[in-house]
């Protein structure tokens, strides 16, 4: 028979292991979720994106609509228009363009 001490023990496991197991479970719904939003090719003969490949896509994903709708507000045209120098105007679109490339294909 086992002690009270190790019984308390055993059962202190296995409440960890049933938390653990509830933290998981919680994870993956929300990556099955986020999966859902995402836009790539959803289907049975598809495979499941991995975790580490639904993070960077939804990260690139973020990234392109933010990048879309500064470049079609005007905030970014009457920001283009303030200068008057032809060259400042194309050194701060190149910069920009620089940025989102870096963004874009920026390491894990």
């Amino acid at each position: 028979m086992k002690s009270l001490t190790l019984q308390m023990s055993d059962q202190s496991r296995l409440n960890i292991n049933l938390r653990e197991r509830c933290r998981m479970h919680d994870l993956n719904q929300a990556f099955d979720d986020l999966r859902i939003i995402l836009p790539y090719a959803h289907g049975n003969t598809v495979r499941k994106l991995s975790k580490i490949a639904t993070l960077l896509l939804a990260k690139n994903y973020i990234l392109m609509q933010v990048s879309f709708n500064i470049l079609s507000s005007n905030l970014f045209y009457e920001i283009m228009e303030s200068f008057s120098n032809v060259n400042e105007v194309l050194s701060i679109v190149d910069s920009f363009r620089w940025l989102l490339r870096s963004i874009f294909t920026s390491e894990r």
